[in-house]
């Protein structure tokens, strides 16, 4: 495509673009955010400097990307509540170091994220995208074919019961309420605590029941296949034995961190980063302990996870259907050992 409104710098040959030319307080043709819009289904994330923008001119940049949300987890700036706060400081771990696209354990994930860091810490916190449409592409026909009739269960309470997140977020209330001179919190035993913490996680559990996602998906708007899968918040891929489903999972999530897959950012004041939720996964790195880190998100638009069989490629096509005289049924309930004799045949 060619940008007549915005110049778009290429950071790596597979994801990310650095944007400039363009004033995001002063925008008055809606041409422009096309373009910026084009400049993202492309490069996957975006980059913006020195921008500093006004709230009400960050939430119009995220208005042109679908309706805004207020998140499950973040609390918003007062009187903007489309601008979620994030922020973290101390030795303990954030759980935001790890690869993952955000809220799939939703029927409709969020679209698009931007993001700006508002307080630095003295070195380190860059942020890293990886794209899953590179990852998708470099598995090959065979390994294509496979996922593409594979369906995978993404899980809230699930990760959540794995990094202990209701136990340590009462903690943090409980230590909150004493600093503010509250006594019940402090007070209760650790039966009562125990009975809190159950209370907790049943409530979780009925107010996020798990969905169910293809394991490749359709990009809705490049049509590009990609994979859908993460290491947060994927459960389990569906139809296969468990052991055979963690070990396509941990081999899926560690194909993903391939540097040729993937760019980093580093912060600087007034920085904006936009990145496409549905073809990147991404990584805040964790190595600016104890100092204090925050910015400013924004989420917005939505999609539904689909896979468009069309879109899968008439050589993968062709190789499904080769003379190998084993083909592998993936309506059916695989095993371990027919996966194993499809892929010595091939």
């Amino acid at each position: 495509m060619t940008f007549r409104h915005i110049e778009v710098k290429r950071a790596t040959p597979t994801i990310g673009a650095t944007i400039s030319g363009v004033d995001l307080n002063a925008i008055r043709s809606e041409d422009v955010y096309e373009e910026i819009r084009q400049a993202l289904w492309q490069s996957g994330v975006i980059f913006f400097r020195d921008q500093q923008i006004t709230p009400e001119n960050y939430i119009k940049l995220g208005s042109k990307f679908g309706e805004m949300e207020q998140h499950e987890f973040f609390p918003h700036l007062p009187g903007h509540p489309q601008i979620q706060l994030i922020s973290h400081e101390g030795t303990d771990n954030p759980e935001t170091d790890r690869w993952h696209t955000d809220v799939t354990f939703r029927k409709r994930p969020n679209m698009v994220s931007i993001l700006r860091i508002t307080d630095l810490p003295p070195h380190g916190g860059d942020t890293m995208w990886a794209s899953t449409v590179a990852a998708y592409d470099a598995l090959g026909p065979e390994l294509q074919t496979l996922l593409a009739g594979l369906q995978a269960e993404h899980d809230l309470p699930f990760h959540f019961r794995r990094i202990n997140a209701v136990e340590r977020l009462m903690a943090r209330q409980k230590l909150a309420a004493e600093k503010k001179g509250g006594m019940m919190n402090s007070m209760m035993s650790a039966n009562e605590m125990d009975a809190a913490l159950a209370d907790r996680e049943c409530k979780l559990i009925q107010d996020n029941p798990s969905v169910i996602h293809p394991a490749v998906i359709t990009h809705p708007y490049t049509g590009r296949n990609l994979l859908f899968v993460n290491s947060i918040w994927t459960k389990r891929l569906m139809g296969v034995h468990l052991d055979l489903s963690d070990a396509l999972l941990a081999m899926l999530n560690e194909w993903v961190k391939k540097p040729e897959f993937m760019v980093r950012f580093q912060w600087q004041p007034n920085s904006i980063a936009m990145w496409d939720n549905c073809q990147t996964q991404h990584y805040a790195v964790f190595d600016y302990a104890p100092h204090y880190r925050a910015g400013e998100r924004i989420t917005c638009g939505s999609f539904e996870p689909k896979l468009i069989r069309r879109a899968l490629g008439a050589k993968s096509d062709a190789h499904a259907g080769s003379s190998s005289g084993l083909k592998l049924d993936l309506s059916t309930e695989l095993d371990l050992d027919q996966v194993v004799e499809y892929a010595r045949r091939r």
